[in-house]
């Protein structure tokens, strides 16, 4: 893009700006502001004119790519072209990459298959089984090991003529009846109480954490430390409140059945947009991505990661990734903007209570979000992710599947 500016635009801001410096700037012999112009244009007028040509060049160019309604991805140069003249308008050239013109998309021939899931009373008691799980306490015991108790046992094998370890011994804690990768070691344990030896040969699993034993099999000799049974807590108010929930059993349950609603629910929807997402994906494949918003793309996903905790990997390994999350966002948008679709304030509202409701205290997670714009970005175009969604729920090809809560979660 070439962007002509007339001379006046520049020639006024430069002399706003030197009159500005007189009545700042202070020189040995003159007063405070009454230092001449040509004096202030002499030493600083070359300056002057570089900081407000930079400030005219983005200024303007903002102006012209609003004026050709273009959708910019990035401006990969920006410079002034060169002229003999020393007066007259200022013309400058940038490069800029943008998104495609992208035709009416039409869904009516893609085919979504939609889960219905409705969370009975067995999948509450489920879940409640696995918090008393979570609760479970272990008692020593002198009797024999049974199905059920875990056994603490130091072993020393013996692999190649060497000891493994050279000192002490390796420590397991193992449930018997639970050792489905270990069926030999659980044999040797099976009717052993507290301070009994035994010897035996143990195949070790490829993915034993040992990795001189992984895979091998080795005679062993095993002492058995203690054995211990298991107590579940009752599901009483006594249970609930040590979850945090104030009002006994039912308030826990109903709990749990809302957790799994929502749970379902956000599966769901990604099941959904997964599949109108792919479809939409193969329609369009063929769309040129901008490289700088692919770019753009993997800084942010390389910044996720290390936010995270982890060791963000080279921006090439995310390439693929990253063009498939801007097609996606691009082709989002492009339907939002061909079918007049806006954000729900509703929804957003709604979007944020139904996360702060996860939280111990949710008015303050709610004004957190209201309070950080990044955050409301975030489910802004969260919210209008799943308007879009719903807008091709109505209008695709869509066929409704009945799913167990455990099938979902199983699929998903």
């Amino acid at each position: 893009m070439v962007v002509q500016v007339p001379e006046e635009n520049i020639e006024g801001k430069i002399s706003s700006r030197l009159d500005e410096l007189r009545r700042q700037v202070r020189l040995k012999g003159f007063r405070p502001g009454r230092v001449p112009l040509n004096i202030i244009r002499s030493r600083y007028g070359k300056q002057v004119r570089e900081e407000i040509m930079q400030e005219v060049m983005q200024s303007s160019l903002q102006e012209a790519i609003g004026e050709q309604k273009l959708r910019v991805a990035g401006i990969t140069r920006i410079e002034p072209q060169p002229s003999e003249e020393e007066k007259g308008d200022f013309f400058f050239t940038a490069d800029l990459e943008v998104f495609p013109d992208i035709p009416e998309i039409d869904v009516s021939d893609v085919e979504v298959e939609r889960p219905e899931v409705e969370i009975v009373d067995a999948d509450v008691d489920r879940m409640i089984d696995t918090l008393r799980e979570q609760r479970r306490e272990w008692h020593k015991v002198e009797r024999a090991a049974t199905d059920g108790d875990r056994v603490h046992v130091s072993y020393v094998a013996e692999l190649d003529g060497e000891r493994i370890p050279e000192e002490g011994g390796h420590e397991l804690m193992p449930v018997i009846g639970q050792m489905e990768i270990f069926p030999q070691l659980e044999e040797l344990l099976r009717d052993k109480k507290a301070g009994d030896e035994v010897e035996g040969e143990l195949e070790f699993p490829d993915s034993y954490r040992h990795a001189s034993l992984a895979g091998k099999t080795a005679p062993v000799k095993l002492s058995i430390k203690a054995v211990e049974e298991s107590e579940l807590p009752e599901v009483d108010d006594e249970f609930a409140s040590a979850f945090g929930v104030e009002g006994g059993v039912e308030k826990m349950r109903a709990d749990v059945r809302e957790n799994l609603e929502r749970e379902a629910r956000q599966v769901v929807l990604n099941r959904i947009k997964d599949a109108v997402t792919a479809a939409l994906a193969e329609q369009f494949g063929d769309v040129g991505i901008p490289r700088a918003a692919i770019d753009q793309e993997v800084a942010q996903m390389q910044q996720q990661i290390q936010q995270q905790g982890g060791q963000p990997p080279a921006g090439e390994q995310l390439q693929e990734n990253a063009e498939k999350r801007v097609r996606l966002g691009l082709l989002m948008a492009e339907i939002a903007r061909q079918q007049d679709i806006s954000i729900d304030p509703e929804r957003v509202q709604g979007k944020i209570e139904e996360i702060a409701g996860t939280y111990d205290q949710p008015e303050q997670i709610v004004e957190i979000y209201r309070s950080e714009p990044q955050l409301m970005d975030q489910i802004e175009n969260m919210v209008l992710e799943e308007q879009v969604v719903d807008w091709v729920l109505e209008n695709a090809r869509v066929s409704n599947k009945a799913l167990s809560f455990d099938e979902l979660m199983g699929q998903a």
